[in-house]
Order: structure tokens, then sequence, then C-alpha cells
């Protein structure tokens, strides 16, 4: 049976929850109720619990991910915390924070189509299911194409798509718009309250709380594992002040052209990169702009033109023979940790320079620090949020101080303290030398931390000739 509007259709009652054995409390008493109709909107800091409380309510605690529990989980009359998360999903549908790890199959299509094929529907009424979701996620340009050629966010357009096929009376979203461009962004922010005004239920954590607080009903914070009112409103971001140029570029990118199984994607990029500035890399998804970074980085090889650090043209080189040099943090850095703790994660770009003893422990401790995760350093990096992993992945790539630093979205998961802190210690670095490209779609992170703004346009990174600000309004 269908909820009327405004009834209860999941609560929690002294939900505590802890992973394994750690015994650090990632909910603590939490009470909650979610209505049918509703956008709440959840914010806090990361790794103050907000994504455990949504998989709580997605029964995928403590059933998938282990632990200690105690309280009560009840949606849509079971008891979540006794039922397997198969027994819920055809309510609850789930967004996650990482897209990258939620697709099935391999082109963009079937993929959507999985869960209603799954629910063993009609083929006339998955066709209809598709073809809206993909609407719904402005994803409808995408439905042919391999989901390994996307870009992060056009990956995370077609996992909104997936869950919104399932049509679930309760709609969890993990930072769904943290990897979308504004246009995107604004979309989504449009169907949550559509979906919201014909009786879902939805549930959003987000930390870009202007792109969701005008659509929500109402607004909680979570914080150190508990639910109380929300703080105010984020302080607008001051603009920094420009650097100088220091000497030549530390990276110059010319001409080069690249794209994926005969689709092109760079038409002749250039770019120069100058010690003592940092430059942001706009554009909409699928503009471009992670593989400008992967190129630059060697991870994936230009067609035509060349990439040069300083005077040597490392255009045929592995990524290995461009670093410590030159250092890239990409946009999933969750599937690139290696290591049992934070403390050997931070280490290991160490190790391979041939840095060891106390000097090795000095820098690893200074970075840690410097990016709030020196609390952490016995922790299993994927035992923590997907902010707290970007955090932890920057800090493998900043201890070795590399000359040319290259970040791909470098705020997902992020909270706005977090972003500000961020933006100093990115100062701080081309102050001190370093060239900074980061590609972002996140407009006050870009006006805190960037000296200049390219643009992708056609395949090409272009001076836009404005401010940072600028994107402010964008």
């Amino acid at each position: 049976m269908t909820p009327s509007r405004g009834e209860s259709v999941a609560r929690t009652r002294a939900l505590a929850f802890s992973y394994g054995d750690s015994g650090r409390a990632a909910l603590d008493g939490v009470n909650l109720e979610v209505r049918s109709g509703e956008v709440l909107v959840l914010e806090g800091p990361s790794g103050g619990g907000k994504s455990t409380l949504l998989r709580a309510l997605a029964g995928l605690v403590p059933d998938f991910h282990g632990g200690a529990v105690s309280g009560e989980v009840t949606v849509m009359g079971h008891d979540a915390l006794a039922t397997p998360p198969a027994g819920l999903g055809g309510s609850v549908g789930m967004v996650f924070q990482d897209p990258e790890a939620q697709a099935v199959l391999g082109t963009v299509d079937r993929d959507v189509a999985f869960g209603p094929q799954n629910a063993g529907l009609p083929a006339d009424e998955i066709a209809r299911r598709v073809d809206r979701a993909l609407e719904d996620a402005g994803a409808t340009h995408l439905r042919a194409r391999r989901i390994d050629e996307l870009s992060s966010g056009e990956r995370q357009r077609v996992a909104i798509a997936g869950v919104l096929a399932r049509e679930p009376r309760i709609l969890l979203l993990d930072e769904p718009t943290s990897q979308l461009d504004s246009a995107a962004a604004a979309a989504l922010a449009v169907t949550l309250r559509g979906l919201a005004d014909r009786g879902t239920a939805v549930v959003v954590t987000e930390h870009r709380a202007e792109r969701v607080r005008p659509i929500a009903d109402r607004v909680l914070a979570v914080c150190c594992g508990q639910v109380g009112p929300p703080g105010p409103d984020d302080a607008p971001p001051e603009a920094v002040p420009p650097c100088e140029q220091v000497g030549p570029p530390a990276l110059r990118v010319e001409r080069v052209q690249a794209g994926h199984d005969g689709h092109a994607v760079l038409r002749d990029a250039s770019l120069a990169l100058v010690p003592g500035r940092v430059t942001a890399l706009v554009g909409p998804n699928g503009s471009g702009k992670s593989t400008l970074l992967r190129t630059i980085a060697g991870l994936h090889c230009p067609e035509a033109g060349c990439v040069m650090i300083g005077d040597d043209d490392v255009s045929a080189l592995p990524p290995e023979a461009r670093f410590p040099a030159l250092g890239m943090v990409p946009q999933d850095p969750g599937r690139h940790l290696l290591t049992e703790s934070v403390a050997d994660e931070i280490a290991v770009a160490l190790r391979s320079i041939g840095v060891e003893g106390a000097d090795q422990a000095t820098r690893v401790a200074a970075v840690a620090a410097s990016l709030e995760l020196d609390d952490m350093l016995d922790r299993h990096p994927l035992d923590l949020s997907v902010g707290e992993r970007e955090r932890v992945a920057l800090a493998a790539i900043l201890v070795v101080d590399p000359r040319v630093l290259v970040l791909d979205e470098p705020t997902r998961g992020m909270d706005p303290a977090r972003k500000q802190a961020l933006a100093r210690i990115i100062r701080a670095r081309a102050a001190a030398g370093a060239a900074v490209l980061v590609a972002t779609h996140d407009g006050p992170f870009a006006v805190a931390a960037a000296d200049e703004v390219l643009e992708m346009v056609h395949g090409a990174a272009v001076p836009t000739g404005l401010p940072p600000t600028a994107l402010l309004v964008a």
C-alpha cells in the first residue's frame, strides 16, 4: 500500500552503531522520523555519521557492514536491523557517494534497466522507466555510452538514474551533487522536489547546502553520530590575493589531442602552469577536464601534442617517471588506497623516493596534522568516509612536495570548513613554489584557492578572463 503524504515511512529510535570492533560510535542514540512526500536534508561534518545513517535506513547496517548495533530502525513497517537488504529493496533506493562502485553492467541503458529487470517488470514498463529515469537524471544523451568511458560526473548521473528507475518509495542520496556541474545539480534538485511532491520520501546528505536547501522541507545536522538542528549558513568565501608569476612554466601542455575509442575529447588543448599560481579548471560534466588531467599525469596517452615538465618532454613517459615532480590526486581516490593504515598510506610515496626512518615519520605527522588526519593514523583507509579518504589521498601526494600538483575534484565529500582548510594548504604550496591545477565544480572552493580560471570549451582549455569570484554565479 502506498503511504499517504506526510505519513511516517521510516524511523530510528536510540540507534547506536560502531563499525567492526573499533568501539568508535558512528551513530550515538539517533532518533529520526522520515515522512512520505518530504525532502529531508542532512548536513554536518565529514565523518559525522551522515552516510552511516543513510545505510541504516537502507538496511545495510549491520547486515552488510558488520559492527555493533543497538536501538531500532523501522522502514515501511519492517525491522530493518533484522530484515536482509534485499527485503527492503522494493521500497528503498540508495545512491552512494562513490558512483564508480555502483555500476553493474557495461553500458548506460543496460545498467539503468538492471533494477527494473530484477524486479521482473514487463519489457514495455522497463523501457518507460529507463527513459524517464535518464531524463530525470539529465543522462538521456549518455544512454548508448560505455560506463567506463564516462567522467565521474556522468557516472554520478547514471547512478542516480539507476536508482530512480526502480521508483522507490524512500530515496536516499549520499552527496548526489558532489561531482555535478551547476546546471545538472539544479536540474536534479527540481527532480527531487517533484518526486517528493508525488509522495516519495527523499533524504539527501549534502555539503553543498546551497544546492538543496531551497527544496528542503526539513534540514537537520548530523555531527558526532547525533542528529540535531542545523547550524547557520556558511560564510561566503573570501577571494585570495593573486600571486605573482615566478619564473618559467613548470608544466606546459601543447596542442594535445586525446579521446576514447574514436570519440574525441581533447582537441588542441594547451595550457601553461607557472610556479606560485593556482589554476582552476572548470566546465560541464563530460567536457574533458579529467581526461586532460589524466593526460598530464601520464594515465591517458595523447594521440598528438606534448606534455612538458620544465624543459623535459614527458609525453611518452609513464606516470611513475613523472613522479615526484608531478603528483596527481584523481577523482575516485578510494580506488587507489593500498595499505592497512592511514599512516602507512601516507608513507608509501616517501618510501618510493627513499625517505625512511625519522624523516619519514616527521613528514607523515606534519602532513597528517595539516589535513586533520592525526587522530586517524592507525585506522584502515577503507573504514573512513569518502571525505576522509579524499584527505588521505591528498596527504599521500602532498607529503612528497611535488613541483606540479594536479587535483581532480579534491573537495568531494568534504565539509565547508575542511574545504577552506584545503584551500589554505594549496595556497601555501603555491606560495612555496608549486604550480597547481584544480579541476572543480565547487565555485566557493575555487574562489578561496585559485588565482585564475580556465574553462573546457570544445575540447580546449580556454582562459575565461574572469576572476574566480565569477564562479559563484555560475
